[in-house]
């Protein structure tokens, strides 16, 4: 069973338009699965000698609502397929045993998705049975550095049913005509920013982040980490990217508040605890950092993504850093002398 984008298929009593096709291949060199994480336990439960597989994966967008969900289909497979949602929690719940872990690539890319032909990842499945149902965990770790979960269950195929009936047709005219004004939008935007930024590059002295942010896109703390060689990334905790820093923490602290122009909402600091903790807050976004037996370690994200646990748990660093919010006001106040005028308050 395939679907092309723009296709409407029908799953539990609920309509959904396929607004990506995403095909993935099992990784395999020379005969034998590369596992980043090959394990004794693997090859106890699983073996090393199974054939490569191949799948396809497709984005589902609700008729009705904003549900995002994930159809994945096995070539060749004739009886059952995986139904699932993106999720935020890093662990696959209790109960659930590792059904299967490999290296996946994607081959290739349909519709308008983040997927790349030639990424890579590790994934592992993990699997709970239940009375007559299979419910399903997926973790996968892009070896460009993110992490995607997504957790559902085993359907029938015969359960997913493609429809064409004439509300059907008009849903996908819909979604269709949707993406196509986004592209048409987003290039449009695109274009005009860069006319504009080249424009006044020639007759400003603004940098190039300035511009974004005058024009209402500023740069964030995570894009700064991701285009910067200071640091690595490690993976998710919690709904946010975790990154290790070159620097120290107050180094680090400085790194980011410079990249966003000195613009935080608020800075909270522990200069008492091991772990030496400082978050920085913007209006959108989060950064924690810390140190773990002498390596600095920054997690950052979008503050909406942020999960209850984290939440609580940075909520008890209660002392607002009132050096680093000074040095904030002058960065943001363009003021050039605030690192010297940092380096002698903290001498001070």
């Amino acid at each position: 069973m395939k679907f092309k984008c723009y296709d409407v298929v029908e799953i539990q009593g609920k309509r959904y338009v396929v607004g990506e096709v995403i095909a993935y291949q099992e990784f395999i060199v020379d005969k034998t699965i590369r596992y980043a994480l090959n394990d004794e336990n693997y090859k106890k439960e699983l073996g090393i000698s199974k054939g490569a597989q191949a799948w396809t994966e497709y984005g589902l967008m609700p008729v009705s609502g904003t549900d995002k969900k994930w159809l994945t289909i096995v070539n060749g497979e004739k009886e059952y397929c995986t139904f699932s949602e993106t999720v935020l929690r890093s662990t696959p719940p209790k109960g659930y045993k590792l059904h299967d872990k490999g290296i996946e690539r994607v081959v290739a890319v349909e519709g308008q998705s983040k997927a790349r032909s030639g990424d890579e990842a590790d994934y592992k499945e993990y699997r709970s049975i239940k009375k007559d149902k299979t419910y399903v965990f997926f973790i996968e770790d892009w070896h460009v550095g993110l992490t995607d979960q997504a957790q559902g269950e085993r359907i029938l195929l015969s359960d997913v049913h493609r429809r064409r009936d004439q509300a059907a047709q008009e849903a996908s005219k819909k979604i269709r005509n949707a993406a196509r004004r986004k592209e048409w939008t987003r290039l449009g935007l695109s274009w005009g920013i860069i006319l504009f930024f080249l424009g006044y590059l020639f007759v400003g002295d603004m940098t190039w982040h300035e511009l974004r942010d005058e024009v209402g896109f500023p740069y964030t703390m995570e894009e700064r980490i991701k285009d910067s060689y200071y640091y690595e990334p490690q993976g998710t905790k919690d709904g946010l990217m975790v990154y290790t820093s070159k620097q120290d923490p107050n180094a680090t602290a400085i790194d980011l508040i410079d990249a966003v122009y000195g613009k935080v909402y608020n800075i909270k600091q522990d200069t008492k605890s091991p772990e030496r903790w400082i978050v920085i807050y913007t209006t959108k976004d989060v950064s924690v950092i810390s140190v773990v037996n002498g390596t600095t370690y920054v997690e950052v994200g979008e503050l909406k993504k942020l999960s209850d646990s984290e939440n609580t748990r940075i909520a008890t660093i209660r002392n607002d850093s009132e050096i680093l919010l000074r040095y904030a006001y002058m960065v943001e106040l363009k003021n050039k002398q605030g690192r010297k005028t940092l380096s002698n308050i903290i001498k001070d």
